[in-house]
């Protein structure tokens, strides 16, 4: 790791410092420590999975930064499957129960992100790291199955096939895995036919995507109407007769398109070996495919197909009959966006989670498809974002203002169990995030979350702006279902009490609010109008009487950096300092296959103009650089490049990486690391705190 501390950043901590010297209360990095890492070390769930035919649920927990995989039944205790002890970074996902419940497969190491690559080593193994899929058999016996990922089971539960890069694998529960079948790309996903005869999946080429179906007998492959395209998604019907799956097409340029539709719908009937196009959406709202993480195509019977569309501007569950060409059924509540779904083994209730009539707030529901209306699955205050089914039960995971994501059983749909309650560490005092709204200089409505430190304070305070990243995220007034925002909204609870008020923005480009808002003009690398959303972030800071105005900084990561890096570029005189992690600081792609010269260099152009590097001229106020050089998602070398254009302009700067880690930190420690780091980079660069 490496640390710069410019002769600029003491010079300008010494003069905010000194501004209310008797209201000063001097930062106490090992108290701040404490406290960060008591909020870090909370247990947080994910990855919750049900068995078909069993009430029994499974999922990772993550404690003192310790990952396990506990299980429980419905309305059980639940009973640790891992028995892990060390925070050295080994994710373990890719969770799959076989229908009855008692076996248990997963992944240890790799990155769900990027399975194929090399597996991450954070903890600077002599000898790497390795991605290895497991089984855990009834009795808590454990077997290595290989290297790989994507394990499922077959419907009767006897047989496990997982994959790796190109090559299929095929195991006896309990037995020894065996190579059946290897292609060029990666196979990114499995399905099993009904009678577990086959198997569906989807081959990754780069340029295209094909979805194909191995047999297990005799041992043959064939591919689904190849064509040009992305496709995506297969999903047998429950007869085994049909694979129903996405194409999709890309377009080149940045221009709107409201006349063109990229893709439509297939089904393949496997006994006729032939394909055709259930349906292709009209052009405008809905003419991009866009689903929600972990979610896809469900047939309701042979001859209903349930799909995700924002045909109406919102992201909903919508229907259509196979056979005709009826225009869908769209199920789930208009105005709205749905984030997971699910639907009963009998094809007639769907399950979901969405922010039907509160878009900052997310609930689980249930709908059944003769038209009813949609029931809330729970009626507390905690938020509910992804949802699982085992047998006849329900699971979601909730996450509060004050508990992290967990957990909560439905017995049947009914009964709630909460196998495992996240509590506060003692004497923490959380303040109520409120949400607020605001316009950004072009009239766009914005929504945020208010942190306000408690008490009245006698000088108005310093003020910090939190940006996500994605962008296609939203942060809510709770803990986040994903770990990276989770941490992010622990610290900023930890920043509020200290005494800095905190606002959380929802930037378009951002999730929750609609296409319209998602896929808003000029967003990122087309002009980067999402900065006009931070700045009006600011602007109503400053509108605060308990906020100074020369005491605002920035904070946020990956396409967070890269706005906290927009800012600080050309705002300094707006933002007094800001965190960058791993951001990306110069926007500029190469050119494109198939567009002009002069297509590409007017690319090139507004993309250059879309960087923060674009302004560095205008950059002086001081920065903190924080990045992992294992980083899969946001090249290393964006953060290297930044700290030699700021060394060039004199900008005061702070720097750190962490060998071998990835985009969104592995190790808990390091996040700990980061966040004090950030934590004294504020204080000093801000001033004192006020009382």
């Amino acid at each position: 790791m490496m640390r710069r501390f410019p002769l600029a950043v003491a010079l300008l901590a010494g003069a905010l410092c000194s501004t209310h010297p008797a209201q000063a209360r001097p930062f106490d990095e090992a108290g701040a420590r404490q406290q960060i890492k008591a909020l870090l070390a909370l247990p947080f769930a994910t990855d919750l999975v049900g068995a078909s035919k069993a009430d029994r649920f499974a999922w990772v927990e993550k404690r003192n930064g310790v990952r396990n995989i506990l299980a429980a039944d419905a309305t059980g205790a639940p009973k640790a499957l891992t028995h892990f002890t060390q925070d050295d970074g080994t994710d373990l996902w890719g969770l799959a129960l076989s229908p009855n419940g008692k076996t248990l497969a997963y992944v240890e190491g790799g990155d769900p992100e990027y399975p194929d690559d090399p597996s991450p080593n954070p903890n600077l193994s002599a000898f790497g790291t390795h991605q290895t899929v497991h089984l855990v058999l009834d009795g808590g016996n454990e077997i290595q199955m290989g290297e790989g990922w994507n394990p499922t089971f077959s419907p009767d539960g006897q047989m496990l096939a997982f994959t790796q890069k190109g090559s299929l694998f095929l195991a006896p529960v309990g037995g020894a895995a065996k190579e059946v079948m290897t292609v060029r790309g990666s196979l990114t996903s499995l399905q099993w036919a009904p009678d577990g005869t086959a198997l569906a999946f989807t081959l990754d080429r780069g340029t295209h995507a094909l979805v194909g179906v191995w047999r297990l007998k005799p041992a043959t492959m064939a591919f689904l109407a190849p064509a040009l395209a992305q496709d995506s998604l297969p999903t047998f019907s429950p007869d085994g007769r049909f694979v129903a799956f996405v194409r999709e097409h890309t377009p080149l340029t940045y221009q709107s398109l409201p006349k063109a539709a990229f893709w439509n719908l297939h089904v393949y009937d496997l006994t006729t070996n032939t394909d055709h196009v259930v349906w292709t959406p009209p052009a405008g709202h809905g003419g991009r495919f866009f689903a929600p993480e972990g979610s896809g195509l469900l047939w309701s019977d042979n001859t209903h197909l349930l799909f995700p569309w924002e045909g109406s501007g919102w992201m909903r569950v919508c229907r259509v009959e196979t056979a005709t060409a009826a225009s869908p059924q769209c199920l789930t509540p208009d105005k709205a966006e749905v984030s997971s779904y699910r639907l009963s083994s009998d094809g007639k209730t769907l399950f979901y989670t969405s922010n039907a009539g509160n878009v900052d707030a997310w609930h689980a529901w249930r709908q059944t498809l003769d038209g009813a209306a949609p029931q809330r699955l729970t009626q507390g205050e905690a938020m509910e974002t992804d949802l699982a089914l085992a047998g006849g039960s329900v699971g979601v995971m909730a996450a509060s203002a004050t508990q992290t994501a967990h957990p909560v059983l439905l017995a049947q749909g009914h009964t709630e169990h909460t196998p495992v309650v996240p509590e506060l560490p003692a004497n923490t005092h959380f303040v109520t995030p409120r949400t607020v709204i605001f316009r950004s200089t072009d009239g766009r409505e914005v929504h945020g979350q208010l942190f306000v430190p408690e008490g009245d304070a006698k000088t108005p305070r310093a003020a910090l702006v939190f940006v996500h990243g994605g962008p296609h995220r939203q942060m809510l007034p709770a803990f986040n279902s994903m770990g990276y925002y989770s941490n992010a909204y622990a610290m900023n609870q930890t920043l509020a009490a200290q005494g800095y008020v905190v606002l959380s923005v929802n930037y378009r480009s951002g999730t929750g609010y609609g296409e319209a808002f998602r896929t808003a003009p000029d967003i990122g690398r087309q002009g980067a109008s999402e900065y006009r959303d931070v700045l009006a972030a600011a602007t109503y800071l400053k509108t605060r009487p308990d906020v100074d105005p020369a005491r605002i900084g920035i904070w946020g990561g990956s396409w967070g950096g890269y706005l906290t890096a927009l800012a600080l570029a050309r705002n300094s005189d707006v933002f007094a300092a800001g965190a960058d992690f791993h951001g990306v600081h110069d926007m500029t792609r190469p050119d494109k296959f198939g567009l002009s010269p002069a297509q590409n260099k007017a690319a090139h152009d507004l993309e250059w103009q879309s960087s923060p590097v674009a302004d560095i001229a205008h950059w002086h106020a001081p920065v903190l650089l924080v990045h992992g050089d294992d980083d899969y998602n946001v090249d290393f070398k964006e953060s290297t490049m930044l700290a030699n254009l700021l060394s060039e302009q004199g900008v005061p700067y702070e720097e750190h990486s962490f060998p071998n880690e990835r985009h969104a930190f592995l190790r808990m420690q390091d996040w700990l690391a980061a966040y004090v780091w950030m934590d004294t980079f504020f204080a000093r660069t801000l001033g004192p705190h006020t009382h």
